[in-house]
């Protein structure tokens, strides 16, 4: 009875993580834990069931407890970290090879030491950790799926990247990567909206806030003219533009700088 308390049968260890009985069996014979014969037949030595299981990640109990307790005391998966320091998990594992850190293997898959990120993450000042919620639930109160974000404001995912990573806009927003998923924050997201509802206001859209060059048209809306009057105070050299085939670029910057200093004399 003492050893029965101890021990399961393995087609108990079967209904407990939920397997096939080829399954439960190729997982018997990797040994990952004891095994005993009792009365002919193979039993699971329980203390190092939960052994095993508290130090891997890929098999979880039916009954919902969370495999890999012990493990993830000792260390992270790579997405852990890219989650921690709001990366792709691909600029984690580029940056462990390049420089040969130390992993722990456990069910094929590499995890990195908490000891060593720890040592790794003070000799450097490239990236720092961000106040990231640790769940999907806690992320989607706080950010917005980049991609969704982008269509709510009449964006591409690239003209939303631009002026997220523009000087002047950027410090008022904030970009987070979690499972390799991009995501901005309801905060920057409200500034972007109230940004466009200012453009009447200003004269100025969020769109050409990220430009270099902008068109003839663009040139006209901001000035208040015609589009002839800007090919007029172009050919007089007013400010720089250049040709690409029969379209007119104007530089941004040296024109608005020009026609505050114009509206200044009149």
């Amino acid at each position: 009875m003492d050893n029965e308390r101890k021990t399961m049968s393995v087609p108990q260890m079967r209904k407990l993580l939920g397997l096939k009985k080829t399954a439960s069996y190729w997982l018997v014979h990797q040994h990952y834990f004891k095994t005993e014969i009792v009365d002919g037949i193979m039993r699971v030595d329980c203390d190092s069931f939960e052994k095993w299981y508290a130090n891997q990640t890929k098999h979880k109990k039916v009954t919902g407890e969370a495999p890999g307790k012990e493990l993830m005391q000792s260390s992270y998966s790579f997405q852990d970290v890219a989650n921690m320091l709001g990366e792709h998990n691909s600029t984690i594992y580029t940056v462990w090879n390049k420089l040969q850190l130390p992993t722990v293997t456990v069910d094929y898959v590499k995890r990195i030491p908490k000891g060593v990120f720890d040592d790794w993450y003070a000799s450097q000042d490239r990236y720092r950790k961000v106040d990231v919620p640790a769940t999907i639930e806690e992320i989607e109160k706080k950010f917005i799926l980049f991609k969704e974000a982008a269509g709510r404001l009449g964006m591409s995912s690239d003209e939303l990247l631009a002026v997220v990573r523009y000087q002047k806009l950027g410090e008022k927003l904030d970009m987070r990567m979690f499972n390799n998923k991009r995501y901005i924050s309801r905060t920057g997201f409200a500034a972007i909206r109230a940004m466009q509802k200012d453009d009447e206001a200003t004269g100025e859209n969020i769109s050409l806030c990220i430009k270099r060059y902008i068109s003839k048209k663009e040139a006209a809306q901001i000035a208040k003219v015609s589009k002839s009057t800007i090919t007029k105070w172009a050919l007089n050299g007013f400010f720089p533009c250049e040709a690409a085939g029969y379209v007119m670029r104007i530089e941004k910057e040296p024109f608005l700088k020009w026609l505050k200093n114009r509206e200044g004399r009149e």
